[in-house]
């Protein structure tokens, strides 16, 4: 798919702020340091539409990314092990969860997983989360070019029963499959 362009449009720190739009949105989410960040450029051909930082935790807010005006990316705050205190990670948690659960533009959530390590306990539960709430969930293995192939093919097959998607930020491996399958999902209604 040909982004053409891309462009910030709004940050939420809470809800009720979230920017008033028709237009279909996906999310990202994941465990911060996942790579989410440079995915997001890599799949936009932007260096810097999103943050990155070698820091964990530097999105601690929801950031809304048109893609011309046919549909919009969504970056989540990352969980797990930013260097935040927990009152801010359960605010990020509150604002992430009004969002997932309330707004009807959302297509589908992109989960971001690390395939050095797998689905994680906070992963599952965000999954959990989502299925709940009727969200369809597709699952990204990043970081695929941090692993040789022997090693990738049995992270893989460790993922397989959760239909994952291979993707590396470096190589730009995976991103036409996933693009198909946004696409998939921005076109459902």
């Amino acid at each position: 798919m040909r982004v053409g362009e891309a462009k910030f449009v709004a940050a939420s720190t809470r809800p009720g702020q979230f920017p008033a739009s028709e237009l279909p949105e996906i999310a990202f989410a994941g465990r911060s340091n996942v790579g989410k960040s440079s995915l997001l450029n890599r799949l936009t051909g932007r260096r810097a539409l999103a943050r990155v930082s070698k820091t964990p935790g530097r999105t601690q807010q929801i950031n809304f990314f048109a893609v011309g005006e046919r549909f919009v990316l969504v970056d989540l705050p990352g969980y797990g092990y930013a260097r935040v205190p927990k009152a801010v990670q359960e605010d990020w948690r509150r604002l992430v969860e009004s969002y997932l659960a309330t707004r009807r533009q959302l297509r589908a959530v992109v989960l971001i997983v690390d395939v050095r390590r797998g689905i994680e306990e906070d992963d599952q539960l965000l999954l959990d989360f989502l299925g709940d709430h009727g969200v369809r969930a597709v699952l990204v293995a990043t970081k695929i070019d941090k692993v040789g192939r022997a090693e990738l093919q049995k992270r893989l097959a460790e993922l397989r029963s959760s239909a994952v998607l291979p993707f590396s930020s470096v190589t730009g491996e995976g991103m036409t499959e996933l693009w198909q399958v946004l696409s998939d999902a921005v076109a459902r209604r």
